[in-house]
């Protein structure tokens, strides 16, 4: 499977499924039998490198989800920990709650929208 196939797969299920979260992402590569597992994490960027959005994928599987983001057919935005508890799989890190920059790692659960089609 391509990379623009799973995109489009992804997309798909984003469009159909408001909220969806890294958990369900993972399922939708492991449907596909796409390739994701790795020792990455996705962070909230340079300036709070220690605020975690996921972990376990590769580069690869992180692309992917940075192109659809800068593409603007997603968006993603902070969710509460029990969406990914109901999914049955959390980060270890202790959750953020606030804006605060921190000196150890924190976990900020993030679901994914779609942007609305014109």
């Amino acid at each position: 499977m391509t990379d623009n196939e799973i995109k489009e797969k992804i997309l798909d299920y984003v469009r159909k499924n408001e909220g969806t979260s890294y958990v369900e992402i993972e399922r939708i590569f492991e449907e596909n039998s796409f390739d994701y597992k790795g020792n990455l994490e996705a962070t909230a960027g340079k300036e709070y490198p220690n605020v975690i959005l996921w972990s376990g994928w590769n580069k690869r599987a992180f692309d992917i989800i940075k192109e659809l983001l800068s593409s603007g057919s997603v968006i993603r935005q902070p969710c509460q920990p029990i969406v990914y508890m109901i999914d049955g799989k959390m980060l270890t890190y202790p959750i953020q709650k606030s804006s605060s920059s921190h000196n150890t790692p924190h976990w900020l659960p993030c679901a994914f929208s779609a942007k609305p089609l014109p």
